[in-house]
């Protein structure tokens, strides 16, 4: 079959037009101005149709950049979602002195999109009609030819919530709504919508194929003003090309995250990650604490021995111990600032962290950045093992770091074998998990207060030297593993109280002293104190608070004292 046919009558058939009309040249056909648009009209459409099936957004360049009241958007091309491509040879400056106007409710930004532009050009003579006007021209001239390239434009959006973060977090905050926005704008089939139910699998027509795609221009970057200035993020906004739409379709029915926007999430997380450039370079650790700290390593792999062979360790080794326990927590970190602090309150599923060099180990410094509301797992492997693990969270959940109601499962991912040259980073992954029932461990139970004082050091000597009564109602209580010391799994809720112990007090963290005691019987004492210096690390204050340790009185359950004095 040839493919020539009759041409399609009004009544519908078998045939129908498909909106494509080329020019159908013999002798003796006169060419005029309509027949030449023919033959253009009939590439271009061929053009959009192919780009159409390829996808739609960036295929390379259009890097856009702030500079003072402009910004600069780099050549680069790209394809709108009707399928015309957009391509330019010459950076575009827009001023930003007079940008669209943003809704008052705090919750505008905007988008910087990229379009179609077309201007005509050049000068030839008009002659008139064949055989009815002379050859010599009628003095008129017209522009024979259409350039095409492209404008920059700044489209004015609103946000439900941006309005509500403060000036360090409205960057990320920006970029966690507008992805959760793009994910319900795909109308996922498999997850509720809102407060309404999940639509039953039967319910929906699995023989739809995906709609045809609207005209639209093409976002590169989004623009955030925070305090009076502009703030640029790239990748809350640009999308690159991802192959054809029906893909993006099915896979945001299917509740699945396309690779584009997985690629833009991660991107964003370290685009904004690298504007602290300089506050992650400050990052320092005292390395005498964490020499300190090995014995108290050693210490929690004997503490799972019997008591009996604890106590063949000697009087010797457990003096020894229980002055590293007290001294490492006087010893702090010397300055550092967690992301949390940084503006960060939400992450990718996957991502990078540099590791400051002068960090003793790579846990004191993924603890320090991503706080203690996470449910760590530290791995060792080799650099391929990094790139799957990343690829394999395209479609996980978000990483959030301000979690109250349970603690995200996230894998840190070192690079490279243990004797081989550091790599400087370390990759956190979101971990797929599932619900299983088994029984749970045994656990020893430490009680948590909190309190305010006043007289530094001394004072806690006073209160808790001599046999000391614990006043006050409890505000948790943690689980740990039998004579062990490691981080117990409930630890992020004491942070939460913490915060709202602080509040109700009107109190800020940056304008008290903490001090953490822990009370157990003197045989406890080094593990008591070991305890209590982890979980000064969940306050996320990023230094290590100093601790003590007493013998309670009879009868009193082992516990941990988060004091604070307020500083005058």
């Amino acid at each position: 079959m040839t493919g020539m046919v009759d041409e399609p009558g009004s009544t519908p058939g078998p045939t129908v037009p498909g909106d494509i009309t080329r020019l159908n040249p013999v002798d003796g056909l006169f060419l005029r101005g309509e027949h030449l648009d023919a033959i253009q009209d009939y590439a271009r459409e061929l053009v959009r149709a192919i780009g159409t099936g390829a996808g739609s957004g960036v295929v390379y360049g259009y890097t856009a950049t702030l500079d003072g009241d402009n910004l600069r958007v780099g050549p680069g091309l790209a394809s709108d979602p009707q399928g015309r491509p957009l391509r330019s040879n010459t950076e575009a400056v827009l001023q930003l002195k007079d940008p669209p106007a943003l809704d008052s409710s705090g919750n505008g930004f905007l988008v910087v999109e990229v379009g179609p532009a077309e201007w005509p050009s050049g000068h030839e003579k008009v002659y008139g009609e064949v055989c009815g006007d002379g050859c010599s021209g009628s003095g008129s001239t017209i522009q024979p030819w259409i350039g095409e390239g492209i404008t920059v434009e700044l489209v004015a959006r609103s946000i439900e919530g941006l309005s509500t973060a403060g000036s360090a977090l409205r960057r990320n905050r920006l970029a966690s709504l507008y992805f959760d926005q793009e994910r319900r704008n795909g109308h996922p089939w498999l997850q509720p919508d809102g407060e309404q139910p999940v639509i039953p699998v039967t319910g929906w027509n699995w023989n739809a194929g995906a709609p045809a795609a609207k005209a639209a221009h093409v976002p590169i970057a989004a623009l955030l003003a925070v305090d009076g200035k502009w703030v640029l993020d790239v990748w809350t906004a640009r999308r690159d090309v991802d192959g054809p739409p029906a893909k993006n379709v099915w896979q945001n029915r299917l509740s699945m995250r396309p690779w584009s926007t997985f690629m833009a999430q991660v991107l964003q997380f370290q685009a904004q990650l690298t504007a602290h450039a300089s506050e992650l370079a400050q990052l320092d650790f005292d390395a005498e604490a964490f020499t300190s700290f090995e014995p108290l390593r050693e210490l929690s792999l004997r503490l799972k021995l019997t008591r009996a062979q604890e106590a063949a360790l000697g009087k010797d080794f457990l003096e020894k111990v229980a002055k590293a326990a007290k001294a490492l927590p006087l010893t702090p970190v010397k300055t550092g600032k967690s992301l949390r602090a940084m503006g960060f309150e939400e992450l990718p599923p996957a991502g990078y962290l540099p590791i400051p060099k002068a960090a003793a180990n790579v846990e004191s410094a993924v603890r320090l950045l991503l706080g203690n509301r996470l449910d760590y797992r530290f791995l060792s492997c080799s650099a391929d093992y990094v790139t799957l693990s990343v690829e394999e969270s395209q479609h996980r959940d978000r990483i959030p770091l301000t979690e109250a109601k349970h603690q995200p499962e996230v894998d840190i991912l070192i690079p490279g074998p243990a004797d081989g040259p550091a790599y400087g980073w370390v990759a956190f992954v979101h971990r797929s998990c599932c619900e299983i029932k088994e029984t749970p461990p045994a656990a020893e139970p430490v009680d948590v207060y909190f309190r305010t004082f006043e007289g530094g050091a001394d004072e806690l000597q006073k209160i808790y030297g001599d046999q000391p009564k614990i006043e006050g109602n409890q505000a948790a209580e943690l689980l740990y593993p039998p004579s062990d010391w490691s981080y117990p799994g409930n630890s992020y809720k004491v942070a939460v109280a913490f915060t709202d112990f602080l509040k109700n007090e009107g109190l800020e963290m940056r304008g008290c002293d903490v001090y953490l005691v822990g009370l157990a019987p003197e045989s406890r004492l080094p593990l008591i104190a070991v305890r209590a210096s982890m979980l000064a690390a969940s306050l996320d204050s990023g230094l290590m608070a100093p601790v003590f340790s007493f013998s309670p009185a009879a009868g009193q359950r082992e516990a941990i004292i988060i004091a604070v004095e307020p500083r005058r």
